[in-house]
């Protein structure tokens, strides 16, 4: 069985996702928060939190089984929202963009319609890149307890196996946008162009 070890490695890059952000970001939202001190004190409602980041959840769970609805065992970890101090808000989640061959206790068994030629690995990439996007501006408003100088951030894990002889896609995918565009540019579909120049997006 190589699933502790898979587990192992997703959540050291879980960890090392988490330093990166908060290494680039922490701190701008440092000295913002300086000189809004009155703001920063205010306490946060960890229970209000907690409410909005499971609603923002499901919005992303159900951007990825659209993307993946032909392949219904490539989501791994579902994405899950926790609350940063200083930061804001942060989402990750992992998906196995070609998982064809599994391992049971009858033996392999390859899942029809579960295989991606490189291609379509691409597009269906870029769509959920795209539909997360949409996501955000569709969806700023649910945040009520993060600072304007917060920052809301979705990590996309792509991992990509059982194929040796095709190129992967292994990547990871961080957006991450300030709450304040969010509230400025919110539920505004005819802005998606400034939207997206605001939107920092991280690809490696």
């Amino acid at each position: 069985m190589k699933e502790p070890a898979l587990i192992q490695r997703i959540s050291k890059r879980n960890v090392s996702t988490l330093l990166l952000i908060c290494t680039l970001v922490f701190p701008l939202a440092t000295l913002t928060s300086y000189g809004k001190q009155g703001e920063a004190d205010k306490k946060v409602d960890y229970a209000s939190v907690q409410e909005d980041i499971l609603r923002f959840e499901n919005v992303v769970n159900a951007v990825i089984n659209r993307t993946f609805s032909s392949s219904p065992f490539a989501v791994v970890q579902k994405a899950k929202g926790a609350y940063l101090e200083e930061y804001g808000v942060c989402f990750q989640f992992l998906i196995n963009i070609h998982r064809a061959v599994i391992n049971t206790p009858f033996g392999k068994i390859r899942r029809p319609g579960a295989d991606m030629g490189p291609e379509l690995k691409k597009q269906r990439i870029a769509e959920l890149k795209q539909k997360l996007i949409q996501a955000l501006l569709d969806n700023g408003d649910i945040f009520k307890q993060i600072r304007k100088e917060g920052y809301i951030a979705i990590v996309a894990h792509i991992e990509d196996r059982n194929i040796p002889d095709e190129p992967n896609a292994n990547k990871t995918i961080v957006l991450s946008i300030l709450k304040k565009d969010l509230d400025e540019l919110g539920n505004t579909g005819d802005r998606l162009q400034e939207f997206k120049k605001r939107l920092k997006i991280v690809e490696y």
